[in-house]
């Protein structure tokens, strides 16, 4: 006699365990949907570029537990610029920025004698070759004059000039620069070689 009464106690048991995961479910989603306005590039930008909220994207996004290790716009600092490559359309982790002192680079700007490998792009870092001029057109033994050196852009050839080689601006440590221009002085042929992959 007593057994149909527990019916309506298990169906009561079955309503809050359901209504309990559908309230899960519903927790996790909203969770999810949580948003902050985080700092993306535009473009891709090398080491060195500086960062301001004029030159960057204000993106809303989800990051959840790496909220606290990327760029916000109230903690940007004041002469904030890149120490390390970052793509378009990135968020920027904390740990690139940086505003230290750059007075021991120089950004200059090449035409290499010797077409850029395709391996070459914005935030490549590249080793530079000069050959010295012998006579017209004969060069000797190439000599290595910088490593370890970033490029900054490439500079296309437009209009009338398109048929030229494309320029490179590099950023060069300050004891390589004599060297550097000591070489284009001389006429010799300057070479790049990749020595890494954008990151």
């Amino acid at each position: 006699m007593n057994r149909p009464r527990r019916r309506p106690l298990s169906l009561g048991l079955s309503a809050l365990a359901v209504m309990g995961s559908v309230l899960g479910v519903w927790f996790v989603i909203e969770s999810n949907r949580t948003t902050e306005i985080f700092l993306v590039t535009k473009q891709d930008l090398p080491s060195g570029a500086p960062l301001s909220l004029s030159s960057l994207e204000q993106v809303e996004l989800s990051l959840f537990a790496l909220t606290s290790a990327y760029l916000q716009p109230s903690l940007l600092p004041e002469g904030a610029y890149l120490q390390r490559p970052i793509g378009s359309g990135e968020a920027i982790p904390l740990s690139a920025i940086t505003n230290q002192n750059l007075a021991n680079w120089s950004n200059i700007v090449i035409t290499p004698e010797v077409p850029i490998s395709s391996q070459v792009a914005i935030g490549s870092t590249v080793s530079i070759w000069a050959a010295p001029l012998i006579e017209f057109q004969t060069f000797g033994e190439p000599a290595l004059l910088a490593v370890d050196v970033e490029v900054v852009e490439i500079i296309e050839p437009e209009g009338g000039f398109s048929g030229q080689a494309s320029s490179v601006e590099l950023r060069v440590p300050n004891e390589s620069i004599q060297y550097l221009l000591g070489a284009i002085a001389n006429k010799a042929s300057i070479a790049l070689t990749a020595t890494a992959r954008p990151s």
